[in-house]
């Protein structure tokens, strides 16, 4: 007997509900364990401009604060899953950051200080991009498992259905996933006239192997993520250190 196409759809549809369920379970929060910063910048202490840091500005698209897709293309993480808000994130990140590179001295108030740090954010996600072909191999695969361990035809297509959809939530298969941060400092003087203002981007590009169905977004968030902002924020200090020994 033939299997109905219809009931086989259906069958498929509901394993890969199924799979994309159990691959996206687990309530623990997206955490940001940001690297220590092992270069200082030469110069004397008593050289440091006084600085403080203030308004960090999130002005990411909606797709990125929202998260995006759910096997081919995926934008996380979302913001509903960052243990704590983006903006504060960045401006720990950062905080340390100068701090550990003797860069500037920061200081609690705006009446210490010699400048006002401001920062922008206009990217702070990554994304998980797979191509088409990752669906297809473990299906035929499946499929194939089916027609040598079935008994009739119908039953050939739901063991195929079953292994097909066992092999998306199994087998890892190759995808290329970015991480990127994008932010723009601005400087201000005493007077609130900019001196220096500059836009960075860091990026992290990585092939990762994971099953078609997997939503590992916690693992590789946490992983390239904290790379991508500093390597951001290499690039501006970097070029803020240059405009402070120039005023």
């Amino acid at each position: 007997m033939s299997a109905n196409p219809h009931r086989t759809f259906t069958m498929l549809a509901v394993l890969l509900g199924v799979a994309l369920l159990l691959s996206s379970c687990g309530g623990t929060r997206v955490g940001f364990p940001y690297p220590a910063e092992r270069i200082e910048y030469p110069g004397g202490e008593a050289n440091l401009a006084r600085v403080h840091l203030g308004a960090v500005v999130d002005l990411r698209p909606e797709e990125q604060r929202d998260g995006q897709g759910h096997f081919v293309g995926i934008t996380y993480p979302a913001d509903s899953a960052w243990e704590r808000p983006v903006e504060l994130l960045y401006r720990e990140a950062l905080t340390r950051d100068i701090a550990q590179t003797r860069l500037a001295e920061l200081v609690p108030l705006p009446s210490q200080a010699d400048y006002e740090l401001e920062a922008e954010i206009f990217s702070f996600h990554a994304r998980l991009q797979r191509n088409a072909g990752s669906f297809l191999l473990p299906l035929a695969v499946g499929m194939g498992g089916g027609l040598l361990w079935g008994e009739d035809g119908s039953d050939k297509v739901k063991r195929g259905l079953v292994l097909g959809a066992a092999g998306l939530m199994a087998i890892p298969l190759p995808a290329e996933n970015r991480a990127e941060c994008e932010v723009r400092l601005t400087l201000r003087d005493r007077a609130g006239e900019v001196v220096w203002t500059q836009t960075c981007i860091g990026e992290i590009d990585e092939t990762v192997y994971r099953a078609a169905t997997s939503r590992d977004d916690r693992g590789l968030a946490e992983r390239f993520l904290p790379q991508a902002v500093k390597r951001c924020n290499a690039c501006l200090l970097g070029q803020l250190r240059q405009r402070l020994s120039a005023l």
